[in-house]
């Protein structure tokens, strides 16, 4: 059994099934979580989904209040104001809950460009998965250094790793931007206590069902691919994350866990 029990996390990304199953975990592990979406709506219906037993455990708010402010104004008139920042909401964060021990950057949202269709504006959009992932752990950095046992656990795909399974430049080079910002983190933070790691996916059936629809073609590529012979599903990801967030995982420090079937080297 891990230790999680009393244990903060913030975590981006959390509003799909992946993030959703690890959400669940933590709470039923005894964990506060902290939704962050671009949308304070948005965080809200995620909430929604949960166990009303643990209204208590979970808060949600806007990640970044400024970059839609009108609709979070209207959504929170009590929670934001025309100056309510990101450092605002981690505090708040904090100052709920006493403590932030865990941030998981978990942003995902693409859709997927080859290189001819990819402009520079594609390009920027998909680099913001490694700028939330920067912004997030430097803001929550000075809570961080208060925790006994503070983890930063980045999550993304394996395309960063492989050149991805579809064409697809600026989503491969997120990617791994984030991984290789995992390394730098750890040699960096790691000095100060704090523990970064990430996870890397394969394709998850049922994460974001809308967005995530497989032709029968595209889905025998993949479990061709795929040395276990099928593909991932929500809950694969937790124990990953579970043994990632607790505080036996303290000697734990730069890894990259794959939690992808083998597809990197199928």
């Amino acid at each position: 059994m891990f230790t999680l029990a009393g244990r903060t996390m913030i975590i981006t990304g959390g509003a799909g099934n992946n993030g959703l199953a690890m959400i669940n975990a933590a709470l039923e592990n005894g964990m506060n979580v902290a939704f962050l979406s671009g949308l304070h709506s948005k965080a809200q219906n995620a909430i929604a989904k949960l166990d009303p037993k643990y209204k208590d455990q979970v808060i949600g708010f806007a990640q970044n209040p400024q970059s839609r402010l009108k609709e979070n104004l209207e959504a929170a008139p009590e929670i934001y104001n025309e100056n309510s920042t990101m450092a605002d909401v981690i505090r708040m964060i904090y100052e709920r809950f006493g403590g932030i021990d865990v941030v998981v950057n978990a942003k995902g949202g693409h859709i997927r460009y080859n290189f001819e269709q990819t402009d520079q504006t594609i390009w920027r959009h998909s680099m913001e998965v490694v700028e939330s992932a920067f912004v997030n752990t430097k803001l929550a950095l000075p809570y961080l250094l208060k925790s006994k046992a503070p983890r930063v656990i980045n999550i993304t795909t394996c395309d960063g790793r492989n050149g991805g399974w579809y064409p697809d430049p600026s989503f491969a080079a997120a990617r791994a931007g984030l991984e290789a910002l995992t390394y730098e983190m750890a040699k960096e933070l790691g000095p100060k206590g704090i523990t970064s790691n990430c996870i890397l996916i394969g394709p998850i059936e049922g994460d974001v069902p809308e967005e995530d629809m497989l032709s029968d073609e595209m889905r025998a590529q993949l479990l061709a691919k795929t040395p276990v012979g099928r593909l991932g599903v929500p809950q694969d990801v937790v124990g990953a994350f579970c043994f990632l967030a607790s505080e036996e995982a303290s000697f734990v420090n730069g890894a990259r866990i794959d939690v992808n079937g083998g597809m990197i080297v199928g």
